[in-house]
């Protein structure tokens, strides 16, 4: 993989069970309750997300998945933000879900 200048190697990486990761993340966040948990994946292209997405909606099959692809088809590289925070991240923290859009899945 060819990384950009300034782009520091991964490095310390362990294979663990994603159950045990699960559990993990919901002990470390104890006082959350009547709303969803929130796990935020990202990565280059290719990298695995998906996959991951899907395994992690096996273990967890109430989950639900909302894409950047979903929600910034129409904005700059890295201008999505306001929108996955109006629209996703501000209905769940006030303990309702996102608004009704088909393309959220």
């Amino acid at each position: 993989m060819q990384l950009h200048p300034g782009e520091g190697e991964a490095s310390g990486w362990r294979v663990e069970r994603l159950w045990s990761v699960l559990q993990r993340l919901h002990h470390a966040s104890p006082g959350v309750a009547g709303r969803p948990r929130l796990i935020a994946i990202d990565g280059r292209g290719g990298a695995g997300k998906s996959t991951l997405v899907e395994r992690l909606r096996l273990i967890v099959p109430a989950s639900e998945v909302v894409h950047t692809d979903d929600i910034a088809w129409n904005h700059a590289f890295f201008d999505w933000g306001g929108v996955m925070a109006a629209n996703i991240l501000r209905p769940l923290h006030r303990g309702g879900g996102p608004p009704p859009n088909p393309t959220i899945r």
